[in-house]
């Protein structure tokens, strides 16, 4: 063979194979962009649509005068009720779980005393900008019966007027 014939030849040999090596790529981006367009036959997506939840900064409990507070040892029910002594087992997520002790107007002198012992569940988080508030309290108290433990079973929380 001649060079130049040899020249020719590698160069065909070069275009031809960098000609399969551009087919094969595309065959296997396409093998994967298909791969791609659905679930798998077995797999199975069952239940309701989850919307994803977004952190918006701290979150707060109205205390007295719509004083922002974070795990507060005592936080007011209205106007006649305050919980007390707050052991706080979770704050910021949907809802915060303390236990502690229940004091007000409406059972006093023996609960003032002797605080009733409750736990207490904060919920209702009303977002602001880059803060959220607990608008509403769930109080389990054992020592309290009727109307007055069906009251404090759903307590609207202060939100302080914020924008």
């Amino acid at each position: 063979m001649r060079p130049a014939t040899a020249t020719a030849t590698a160069r065909a040999l070069r275009a031809a194979g960098a000609a399969l090596f551009a087919v094969l790529l595309a065959a296997a981006v396409a093998a994967v962009v298909a791969g791609c367009g659905g679930p798998h036959p077995l797999l199975r997506d069952e239940g309701p649509a989850v919307a994803p939840t977004a952190r918006t900064g701290p979150v707060y409990a109205a205390g007295d005068a719509g004083r922002p507070l974070q795990r507060p040892s005592s936080l007011p029910l209205g106007d006649s009720a305050r919980l007390t002594g707050l052991r706080w087992e979770s704050w910021g997520g949907a809802t915060a779980v303390a236990g502690g002790g229940l004091v007000g107007d409406w059972c006093a002198p023996a609960c003032v005393r002797r605080p009733y012992q409750v736990k207490v569940t904060l919920s209702g988080l009303q977002r602001q900008q880059g803060f959220a508030y607990y608008s509403s309290a769930g109080v389990v108290a054992p020592e309290v019966h009727g109307a007055k433990a069906a009251e404090l079973g759903r307590v609207s929380l202060h939100l302080p007027d914020v924008q």
